[in-house]
């Protein structure tokens, strides 16, 4: 690499310069100019590569990360570089081998961003970690195509692989919520008393609470979307239209139709909160082949755009692939802007949304080998895992018999306004806001 090509490197790096740098970074000024500030802490020295879906922040995250550091590092130890421009995975390697050249000796800090951008990437990520190119760096990886980064998981090598997803609900409140309820904010084990007692300590907040609830609603945990409902009162249109036509374009990046896509989608709309087979959605949309829809919501959740829900055995206590599922989108904000796109208008009701919201929050939970799914006989409950079941009912009244009969140790039922525990069935009845707060 030539001098000027090194400046390529140079100008997306200008914290060489003067630490103070940072401060005109456009991603960095926007994140420290907010009244909300949504910061993060550089603390894991380890090789990591991001996986996300496109527009949910993952080059801020880089910047903040950066920012970060350089209270802590010498700034000719951190390079960053966007790999848009590049064009074939050898220079992915170059980069590399000039940061030893640019930076100096001793440990330094490498933040590729976006390196699914160049094809044959993984290539130079496996060339890198195994040789002396690794020797005395810090790997951070970003990639917008959650389907071609998962089939590659790198086994044996020197790195993880974190998935970046959308804010829960959680993380909303701790970013929007008022300071004494961020004081009083904590997670909850999936034990029903703990639960309970903690609810207890928010029952105060629950107006807060379900007032901020409302907006995740409606925004989910999509940056972009999220700070413009909460500053300017609205999300803008071409906000829905950068994330419909960012999933758009990683379909036909992997040369996928669109139009099935979008057909499958429809599908999944129209069937929200209910179990149905592949066969039926097939004919419902006028797709050829059940086979081509498990294909496309496959790929759709590869994406991570939506999470496929399947049966869960109570007595085997695992997940089983039978031909029923569910299908819920990722995230809030996924759903509307699909709905916008393929209806032309916006949802009328998002209280269908909660389920998915409550299934969403604790899959990202349970991570066990037995998996979480919904359980379907005579009866119907919306998530079973290990020996817990989940049925949300997000209406004004609930009683206790809306949790069906099922042999199920640990019940909680979620409702939109009721607290409650009883104890001679082991069964929590919680408001969804509190719920989705503290776990």
């Amino acid at each position: 690499m030539s001098i000027m090509e090194d400046k390529v490197i140079i100008e997306q790096n200008p914290w060489w310069t003067s630490k103070e740098k940072i401060l005109e970074d456009e991603k960095v000024s926007e994140a420290l100019s907010r009244k909300n500030k949504l910061l993060y802490s550089f603390e894991e020295k380890s090789n990591i590569l991001f996986i996300g879906p496109r527009q949910v922040g993952k080059t801020t995250f880089f910047k903040l990360l950066i920012y970060d550091l350089l209270k802590k590092v010498d700034a000719k130890k951190i390079l960053y570089f966007s790999c848009e421009p590049l064009r074939k995975f050898e220079d992915i390697i170059e980069i590399v081998r000039r940061a030893d050249f640019l930076l100096g000796e001793g440990e330094k800090f490498i933040f590729l961003d976006e390196i699914s951008f160049v094809e044959g990437w993984e290539r130079a990520v496996k060339y890198i970690l195994d040789s002396p190119l690794s020797k005395n760096k810090i790997f951070y990886l970003t990639g917008s195509s959650s389907l071609a980064l998962k089939k590659e998981s790198f086994p044996g090598r020197n790195i993880k692989i974190k998935e970046f997803l959308p804010f829960t609900f959680h993380q909303f409140v701790k970013l929007f919520g008022s300071e004494e309820l961020k004081k009083s904010l904590s997670i909850s084990n999936l034990n029903l008393k703990e639960i309970f007692e903690n609810t207890k300590k928010l029952i105060v907040f629950k107006e807060e609470l379900d007032k901020l609830f409302y907006k995740y609603l409606e925004c989910g945990g999509f940056p972009r979307a999220f700070y413009e409902l909460m500053e300017e009162g609205r999300i803008k249109e071409e906000t829905y239209e950068i994330y419909w036509k960012s999933l758009m374009h990683e379909i036909a990046k992997i040369e996928r139709s669109e139009k099935i896509a979008s057909g499958i989608l429809i599908g999944i709309i129209k069937n929200y909160q209910t179990k149905f087979s592949l066969s039926s959605i097939a004919k419902e949309v006028e797709i050829g082949s059940h086979t081509t829809v498990r294909e496309y919501l496959e790929i759709l959740e590869k994406l991570l755009a939506i999470r496929n829900v399947h049966t869960f055995d109570i007595e085997k206590n695992r997940v089983i692939y039978r031909k029923m599922r569910k299908v819920y989108f990722l995230d809030p904000f996924i759903f509307h802007a699909s709905y916008k796109k393929l209806f032309g208008r916006k949802v009328e009701d998002n209280s269908r949304l909660v389920e998915g919201i409550v299934f969403e929050a604790l899959a990202r939970r349970i991570k066990n080998e037995m998996g979480i799914g919904f359980y379907h006989n005579k009866k119907e409950i919306d998530a079973c895992f290990k020996d817990f079941g989940v049925e949300v009912k997000y209406q004004e009244n609930v009683k206790e018999s809306d949790f069906p009969n099922v042999p199920i140790k640990n019940k909680i039922l979620i409702s939109k306004n009721q607290l409650d525990f009883i104890e001679r069935k082991n069964l929590l009845i919680i408001p969804a806001s509190i719920f989705l707060a503290i776990i």
